[in-house]
């Protein structure tokens, strides 16, 4: 627990630090250097790229974390593990841009605007794709060895981090669009070099070829665990991508100027999610561990753990997203005002998926691992059909809804059938107390008279609320959670 502790902190801070320069890039300066199109083909590229690489993995990432302890090996450099693995990758990815590159005239025709701007550079889904499969292959390698403060590093920092560097250099130069975009595409190939280098420099890329070991059972159980997480791999990245997908695609001449505006929402909405995101990537290698060794106290002890500490952080960051929200687009120009409502509904959607806890990986990692395929196909299938219905109703809007609808349907059903076939229940009464708490600060905070000037009000409120939520869970005895974390660190 220590071990998650340290690690699920470390990943959190950096991953705050890569919100904040999100959040410098996203509102303060990609909206005034590029054009409302020009910021939705980065937006749309990166969703195409991220979805094609989920499906060239084939669901490989967590068949590593999954079956790593079987490989663990130091002697014998891991039994061959990376050299498989780099291979395998080598594959899918020039299958996955071979397809891209004959299919380029289609999806020009399916995302074309009045700029044209996808049929010019949509090529560079090429070397985004071959970067992300990479990185998702090596990340996993990197968890599986417990290094997870690394890889988030990497791409919750020093990527976004690059990127600020990028477009501020556009604003100061200029550069033509297309240089542009080729050193946007190059910041990923850059942060998985560096992943790359990481393990090279720790002494852990190491290929063993000469040892690889996979007997033929092993092989068995490995590929019809791989199919059957395929679905759930993909579909995690579905819900953040296929929306601007699919907005790019339904809603005509304007699509790259929508997808944009949703982009600069979606992000604000999604900010909810980053204390869940830190705390499975330290976690998920030790679930394995757990379930292999059948030690369900350990499982039950990190199922209700992890759900009240991101329900209490996920809550106090709803509050600040939500207080602040009029003040968040004052910063934007006006014609992102109309998103606002796809902030809250996205906003409200991780809440909720927060107050789950690992259930995801605890269910994956688990010999029920097929269940988590089969409710991702449903949550993907549900997902398209309602984009599908609610964005030509409704715009981007309609978008949030979907991914509001899909997630939660889904993530009852997990949490039900943790319930009745593990018997693992993650809520008691301090939930509710948790929302008293936010719904007393929403009710009451916005009234507070203060200067009527974004830049100042902004970190103004943010105090206010941080101040207010932390003294009243303190009151009522919500931290006890926190504040062991902090003692296991301080040790």
């Amino acid at each position: 627990m220590g071990t998650i502790a340290r690690q699920a902190t470390i990943n959190t801070l950096l991953a705050y630090f890569g919100i904040g320069l999100g959040f410098v890039n996203v509102v303060l300066l990609y909206p005034r250097v590029l054009a409302a199109e020009e910021f939705g083909l980065t937006r749309l590229l990166v969703s195409i790229a991220t979805i094609a690489a989920q499906v060239a993995q084939l669901g490989a990432e967590n068949t590593i974390i999954r079956y790593f302890p079987y490989f663990r090996d130091t002697a014998r450099q891991h039994r061959g593990l990376l050299a498989m693995l780099l291979l395998f990758g080598l594959g899918t990815s020039l299958i996955t841009m071979l397809v891209l590159w004959v299919m380029h005239g289609t999806l020009t025709q399916v995302f074309a605007d009045r700029s044209a701007l996808y049929g010019t550079y949509g090529l560079l889904l090429l070397p985004l794709v071959l970067a992300e499969v990479f990185f998702i292959l090596m990340r996993s390698y990197s968890r599986s060895l417990r290094r997870t403060v690394q890889p988030t590093f990497i791409r919750e920092f020093v990527l976004r981090a690059l990127q600020t560097a990028l477009i501020l250099s556009q604003w100061k130069l200029r550069m033509p669009f297309g240089v542009f975009m080729m050193l946007y595409t190059a910041a990923f190939m850059v942060c998985t070099l560096s992943l790359i280098w990481d393990l090279k420099r720790s002494g852990q890329f190491r290929l063993g070829w000469s040892q690889r070991w996979m007997p033929r059972r092993l092989k068995r159980s490995m590929a019809t665990y791989t199919v059957f997480t395929l679905s759930a791999s993909v579909a995690g990245i579905i819900l953040g991508n296929m929306d601007q997908f699919m907005i790019g695609a339904l809603l005509g001449k304007d699509a790259l100027v929508q997808v944009a505006h949703y982009a600069v929402a979606f992000y604000f909405g999604s900010v909810i999610a980053a204390p869940g995101r830190a705390l499975q990537q330290a976690a998920t290698p030790l679930l394995a561990d757990a379930w292999k060794r059948d030690d369900h106290a350990l499982v039950s002890q990190l199922y209700k753990r992890s759900a009240f500490v991101q329900w209490l952080a996920s809550g106090l960051l709803f509050v600040l997203m939500f207080t602040g929200m009029e003040d968040l687009f004052r910063l934007l120009p006006d014609s992102y005002t109309g998103a606002a409502l796809v902030a809250v509904i996205i906003g409200f959607t991780y809440l909720l998926n927060s107050a789950i806890g690992l259930s995801n990986s605890m269910i994956s990692m688990s010999r029920s691992y097929w269940l988590d395929a089969i409710s991702c196909l449903v949550m993907v299938v549900v997902n398209f059909v309602a984009n599908f219905i609610l964005i030509q109703r409704m715009g981007v809007v309609g978008a949030a809804w979907a991914t509001f609808i899909s997630l939660t349907g889904v993530n009852i059903y997990r949490t039900w059938f943790l319930w009745r076939n593990y018997g693992l229940w993650p809520f008691d009464a301090r939930f509710l107390l948790v929302l008293a708490i936010m719904a007393a600060i929403v009710l009451t905070v916005p009234w507070v008279p203060l200067s009527g000037k974004p830049l100042l009000d902004l970190p103004l409120r943010a105090l206010l609320v941080a101040a207010v939520f932390a003294l009243a869970a303190y009151a009522l005895g919500l931290l006890k959670e926190v504040e062991e974390m902090l003692r296991k660190l301080r040790r």
